[in-house]
């Protein structure tokens, strides 16, 4: 378990240790998985998150809260259902009884393609969450839940016409499932053709050549263009469940490109000259990396979000500099203004004053 190189594997379900944002960054304490988890499959070893193949029970629970698409399972894809929905004749229910597995292997970017897609209310059977064998401890349906209502949230703010709507009747305790790996195959039965064609949507995505950006996003933005020219308004001053804003001081930015070196999406990247930071908002997936890591605090959220620059994944300009010569040190560095003295030499003069007092002086 120790190589974090490889696909760990329990039969159907797959986690792909290298795209996941806790061993691409050690600092980030993501834990959406292990917290989801109702068998306590996923153990931190080495500040690495692990699967224990022996541990897992393939409920596809945790799937659709990963932000970087690192958990799979091969008989359902989250994100082929979700193209694909839109082509349905009729609007199914969503429920793990018949048509998926369970509802937690969608996240908000899935829920809002098939609305945004299909121009029709998507129905998520919830009847059966409560008492589920998998949600002993709630967490499970508290995020199914959670995510519902974000997109309803989203939804709303653009004034889509359309919601995910939820079945709450609650079914007889006859009807529980004793083992989940029976209802899972029935599952596997029941898929459609065309829902087994578009199962390796993801896994051909993955493939692709530099391809940072998890596919479900992907699906969300294309999905937005088909619907931003009817909108009459594009632009939002509120924050967004879905969409996550930057900014970057200019007076505190040292133009390191740490910011851009570790953004694991390409959100942040640097100017052709290597002189400044562009953002882009529809690529960024609100894992604070960035904030993280930058030493002088220098990038914070910002409220608001842009449909048609998040669509067309336009960038903004956050800061840019004139690189000039410090007097001292004779090194480049960002000229803010002032003295032509970089940050590191005023600093060493500062917390060194005494050092250059002439004995004549003292």
């Amino acid at each position: 378990m120790g190589n974090i190189n490889f696909v760990q594997k329990s039969n159907l379900f797959s986690f792909t240790a290298t795209r996941c944002l806790r061993n691409e960054y050690y600092h980030n304490d993501c834990t959406i998985c292990i917290d989801i988890c109702p068998k306590g499959a996923f153990h931190i070893v080495r500040n690495k998150l692990t699967l224990f193949e022996n541990e897992c029970v393939e409920c596809a629970g945790c799937i659709g809260s990963c932000p970087t698409e690192a958990l799979e399972i091969e008989s359902f894809d989250p994100n082929g259902y979700a193209a694909m929905y839109q082509h349905l004749e009729e609007a199914p229910i969503l429920t793990c009884k018949v048509s998926t597995p369970c509802l937690g292997l969608f996240d908000v970017e899935h829920f809002s393609v098939m609305a945004l897609r299909g121009e029709r209310n998507v129905t998520c059977d919830l009847s059966h969450c409560a008492g589920c064998v998998l949600n002993e401890n709630g967490k499970l349906e508290e995020a199914i839940r959670s995510k519902i209502g974000a997109t309803n949230q989203f939804l709303e703010t653009i004034d889509s016409p359309h919601r995910v709507e939820t079945i709450e009747v609650k079914e007889e305790q006859s009807e529980r499932r004793a083992l989940f790996r029976k209802g899972f195959e029935k599952v596997k039965e029941s898929l459609a053709e065309e829902t087994v064609a578009s199962i390796s949507m993801t896994a051909a995505h993955h493939k692709l050549p530099d391809m940072k950006m998890p596919l479900k996003r992907i699906l969300l933005k294309n999905s937005l263009k088909e619907v931003v020219g009817r909108m009459e308004t594009t632009q939002f001053a509120v924050s967004s469940p879905l969409f996550f804003n930057k900014q970057i001081s200019f007076e505190a930015c040292t133009n390191c490109g740490d910011c851009t070196q570790f953004c694991p999406t390409d959100a942040l990247f640097p100017t052709s000259d290597k002189q400044g930071i562009y953002f882009s908002q529809g690529k960024c997936i609100g894992c604070g990396i960035c904030e993280d890591i930058c030493k002088p605090k220098a990038i914070s959220k910002k409220e608001g979000f842009d449909l048609v620059g998040i669509a067309y994944e336009r960038s903004e300009q956050m800061v840019h500099y004139e690189m000039v010569t410090c007097h001292e040190c004779r090194c480049p560095y960002p000229y803010k203004g002032g003295d032509p003295v970089c940050d590191r030499c005023e600093s060493f003069m500062k917390n060194n004053v005494n050092m250059f007092t002439l004995a004549r002086d003292m």
